[in-house]
């Protein structure tokens, strides 16, 4: 059986608006407008759509398990309805100290999804608005894209610098959905 080819997604400031105080309720919780019609048409291209998440908040005891399960099925009842699905949501709930496997930039969660799904991880890509999302790509064995819609604004210096280099810089989730888009030969080089 032919292996899966997959978009992993970082959530906060790549799906989503970010905080620097975090995302810690259903109410804080707001898409960007362009997410919904973005993911559809990654999933258009035959990739599956994973969520790959640290959500120290937990352990911080900022948020609980019952209100991320809200935003999740908040989430995947939006994405549902634009006409598409989320295949598979990995949640790191540590703290950064646990030293544990499942946090980014760790690749524990994308070892996980690929053991799940059956995953090409080198016909895959990495999506996030992190240094720490690339390097938990290159580590994977992925193409990374970095958007910046992130808090975080990152110096040309700092990417130059960093050993985890995103393949690409893009504006945007859908930006990002239109570079995959075309590199899979579905466009033409000037849309």
């Amino acid at each position: 059986m032919k292996k899966r080819k997959a978009v992993f997604l970082d959530r906060d400031g790549t799906l989503n608006y970010d905080r620097w105080d975090y995302v810690k309720s259903l109410s804080e919780f707001r898409l960007f407008d362009f997410t919904l019609s973005a993911l559809k048409l990654i999933h258009e291209q035959d990739y599956l759509l994973i969520l790959i998440t640290n959500q120290s908040a937990l352990a911080r005891d900022m948020i609980d398990t019952a209100e991320l399960q809200k935003i999740h099925a908040f989430l995947e009842s939006e994405i549902k309805a634009a006409g598409t699905e989320l295949d598979g949501i990995y949640i790191c709930p540590h703290h950064p100290e646990d030293n544990c496997d499942c946090r980014k930039p760790k690749i524990g969660n994308v070892l996980a999804a690929v053991r799940d799904h059956d995953i090409d991880l080198e016909q895959s890509f990495f999506i996030g608005d992190s240094l720490k999302d690339m390097e938990t790509g290159k580590r994977a064995g992925c193409r990374t894209v970095f958007v910046s819609t992130g808090i975080r604004h990152y110096s040309n210096s700092e990417f130059n610098e960093s050993q985890q280099k995103p393949d690409y810089i893009v504006r945007d989730l859908m930006a990002a959905a239109k570079l995959i888009q075309k590199l899979e030969g579905r466009t033409s080089p000037d849309d």
